[in-house]
This record gives C-alpha cells, sequence and structure tokens, in this order.
C-alpha cells in the first residue's frame, strides 16, 4: 500500500536497535528508523515494536528501506521494565494484537499461583482478548481437569488444554489463531515454540526444561511476529516469568478482574478495593464459595505489588504517561 505522500506502509514483524524487519508488500524488507524519531525522552524502551504499521522509503533497489512514520497502534501489550529502570521505563511487547494467548503448562514447569492472572489482567488492561491455553496435559491429566482452569470460563475466558506431544487440542489451537493478530506469552519451557510449530507448520527454535531447576530455556529473545499461511499473525514472545502491566492504576486492576464485578456492587463502599474495607462484597463471594480463594490471592498478589511500585527508589512517585 502506498500513501499520498508516496510512501510505502508495512507491518513490523521485529525490532531490534533501531532496525526492523517490515513485511511490505508480500515481502520482507530490512530497515532501519528515521534518526528523527528516535530523538527526544523516551518514555518507552522502543520506538517500534512487533505489529506497528509504518510508512516507508524504499531505497532505490528496493533491497532496503527507511522507516519515516509509526502509525497510531489500535492497542498494545505492555509492562513495567526492568528494575535497573526502576519501572519508569515502559516495555512494549506488541501492538495492534487481536488477542493473547496464554500458555501455561500443567507439568514441567508446574503452574505459578497467579501468573495466568497477572497475563489475563494485561489483556483486559489494554482492551485484547485473553485466551488461557492448558499445555502438556498428557504429563498430568489430573492437574488439567482440575476445576480452577475451568473457573476462567465462568467470566468469559477462552480455556484450551493442548499436547503437542499428543495431538490433543491442537487442531482447536491452530482454529483459534486463524485470520487473527495473536501474541503467546508464558514462561520459557511451557512448550509455546512446540505447540505452534505443530499447529502452523512453522519451525521454530524449541528449547528444553532443565532437570535441576524444571524452568525451560529461553528460545526465544524477542517478540516476533510470523505471518500465518492461513491469514492472520503470530508473535511468539521471550518466556516471561513475571509480568506487571504498564500504567496500572489500583481502580484499574479492579476492573480488570470481570468476576468482582457482580459482587463488587455489595460492597458497603464504592471505593472499595477489597482488601481491608468492612462489608466487602467481594470477600462475602469468596467465604459463600462463589469465588475462590486463590483468584483473591491473585489479585491481592498484584494489589500489593502496585502499591510498592508506586514509588520508586527515590522516593518519587512514578509519573504516569
Amino acid at each position: 500500500m502506498t500513501n499520498e505522500d508516496g510512501r510505502m506502509q508495512g507491518v513490523v514483524l521485529r525490532a531490534h536497535s533501531g532496525h526492523c524487519r517490515v513485511l511490505c508488500e508480500h515481502r520482507e524488507v530490512d530497515c532501519r528508523l528515521r534518526g528523527r524519531l528516535k530523538q527526544g525522552r523516551q518514555e518507552a524502551r522502543t520506538v517500534a515494536v512487533a505489529g506497528d504499521r509504518v510508512e516507508l522509503e524504499m531505497a532505490p533497489d528496493g533491497s532496503t528501506g527507511v522507516i519515516e512514520a509509526v502509525l497510531p497502534r489500535t492497542n498494545k501489550i505492555s509492562r513495567m521494565s526492568s528494575k535497573r529502570d526502576r519501572g519508569r521505563v515502559e516495555q512494549v511487547l506488541m501492538a495492534n494484537l487481536d488477542q493473547v494467548v496464554v500458555v501455561q503448562s500443567v507439568s514441567r514447569p508446574d503452574p505459578v499461583a497467579g501468573f495466568v492472572d497477572r497475563l489475563l489482567v494485561a489483556a483486559e488492561r489494554f482492551e485484547v482478548d485473553g485466551v488461557l491455553c492448558l499445555n502438556k496435559v498428557d504429563l498430568a491429566p489430573d492437574v488439567a481437569a482440575e476445576a480452577r482452569w475451568s473457573y476462567y470460563e465462568t467470566f468469559g475466558c477462552r480455556v484450551l488444554r493442548t499436547s503437542a506431544e499428543t495431538g490433543e487440542g491442537v487442531a482447536e489451537f491452530g482454529a483459534l489463531l486463524k485470520g487473527k493478530t495473536s501474541l503467546l506469552l508464558g514462561a520459557s519451557g511451557t512448550g509455546k515454540s512446540s505447540l505452534l510449530a505443530r499447529a502452523t507448520g512453522m519451525e521454530l527454535r524449541v528449547g528444553e526444561v532443565t532437570e535441576k531447576t524444571g524452568l525451560g530455556r529461553h528460545t526465544t529473545t524477542l517478540t516476533e511476529l510470523f505471518p500465518l499461511s492461513e491469514g492472520g499473525f503470530i508473535a511468539d514472545s521471550p518466556g516471561i516469568r513475571g509480568f506487571d502491566a504498564w500504567d496500572l492504576e489500583i481502580a484499574e486492576l479492579r476492573d480488570a478482574f470481570p468476576d468482582f464485578h457482580e459482587p463488587g456492587y455489595q460492597c458497603r463502599f464504592t471505593t472499595c478495593i477489597h482488601r481491608d474495607e468492612p462489608d466487602c462484597g467481594v470477600k462475602a463471594a469468596v467465604t459463600a464459595g462463589r469465588i475462590p480463594s486463590w483468584r483473591l490471592d491473585a489479585y491481592l498478589g498484584m494489589l500489593k505489588d502496585l502499591d510498592q511500585g508506586r514509588v520508586d527508589h527515590s522516593g518519587q512517585r512514578r509519573r504516569r504517561s
């Protein structure tokens, strides 16, 4: 596609250190960012990320290009950057996506309490559909059948059970990706790359789970977007062991738990954050068994992290962008 200025448009497949791989008119082109795009204060770690729509000018021979503009994003998934930045720099993982697919293995590595909830909160925060994919179900069928996973379906989260080893759920997983732009998120070793390879035929690097830690080695180092043969894109992200959504306020965290909405209407205070307040409808729902206690624990863990993150090491409140 070419705009009125004669610039071509494309989609960023991969971005690193000011260089991007861009899909433009059915071919991939190596591009660099125009210098002025990197000038001024940088509040995000990268200017362009996988999924960004960009305008570029091609070299005369058509072999390379220069990105002149990054077009406005419809949405994004981003988190607080590493501790060395004190949480003041946004790390955007991907832009312009339809859904986040959270991949959680039921064994090797074992599920981590609250991890799925954090990723689904990020999807809710940025108004992206969230899907939970339970992988490696052949290793622990009893864990895969636990009621906690089906609970996510009660507030509209789709749950798939898959095994790249046996093929269970692989066709359903592939159908989920067709025609959509999806981001796979999960810890290293949960089998994201293996599952994706079996569902789409794409050959990606596959890591092994170490015997010593039970955790996977990182095989993906950057979020990279891959075009799918049947339409759409899939992004395989680096394995993560923690996730704090960027620019999340306490009220937004509360609202990102859809199952808290209805019982929340029974709270005495409209500002109730379901922690220490009396006559809390959410805590009453937990007591009555309508909300599992682990779900409230996941929320309170994120709430605690938010409270701690609101003040950086210098004692200054984190500035909301």
